[in-house]
């Protein structure tokens, strides 16, 4: 539990530019645990009001909601060192829209919210973190949204590589076509017109 957590500091420093205090952390050890998965199992699953928060030791997950008809939306990615939740049930205590699975074999040191919540009450150092967060993935979705705007699918393609360098060999051609808002079709094309120019 020691190693995940000074991975989590880590990670929390970078986030914010600043010593992220160690003690901070340590509020949490009570509440947390280690939860493996296996290929396509879930940590949360659409339907489901989770109290859960995760930070990913290893391994990668897909973020996707599924429409009425079936179909599978990818909204991301989050690989080793970043964390993973479904915000909206998180923050509203309604059930998730989102499905977070495993890609591959992966870990998650999992963390209680509303222990979170009741930690940063009155905590600078958690509040400070949190509004970090929430600034980071309003960044991320706004990114996300701009992309799919302005740039042709190879240029979107192009940018994910260069921004996921390993994911193009882990992650299925139908997820990340998916994800780029295209058939998988049109990016099994551009890959092989990428490849052959090489």
């Amino acid at each position: 539990m020691n190693n995940q957590i000074l991975a989590i500091k880590r990670k929390l420093d970078q986030l914010i530019g600043a010593d992220f205090p160690i003690i901070e952390l340590e509020k949490l050890l009570p509440s947390a645990s280690i939860a493996s998965y296996e290929v396509d199992e879930y940590f949360v699953r659409a339907g489901e009001t989770t109290r859960k928060v995760g930070f990913v030791v290893s391994g990668l997950f897909r973020l996707f909601y599924t429409d009425y008809d079936g179909k599978d939306f990818t909204k991301n990615f989050r690989s080793s060192g970043h964390f993973v939740g479904a915000q909206a049930s998180l923050l509203l205590k309604v059930p998730s829209r989102l499905n977070i699975q495993a890609l591959e074999p992966s870990s998650i040191l999992c963390l209680d919210y509303d222990e979170i919540l009741r930690i940063a009450e009155d905590n600078f150092h958690w509040q400070r973190l949190l509004r970090k967060i929430t600034e980071l993935d309003y960044l991320e979705k706004e990114q996300r949204e701009s992309d799919l705007l302005f740039y042709h699918a190879t240029e979107r393609y192009l940018n994910f590589k260069k921004e996921h360098p390993n994911w193009d060999a882990q992650v299925q051609l139908r997820y990340i076509a998916s994800y780029l808002g295209m058939s998988p079709e049109t990016l099994s094309r551009i890959r092989k017109n990428i490849n052959s120019a090489d």
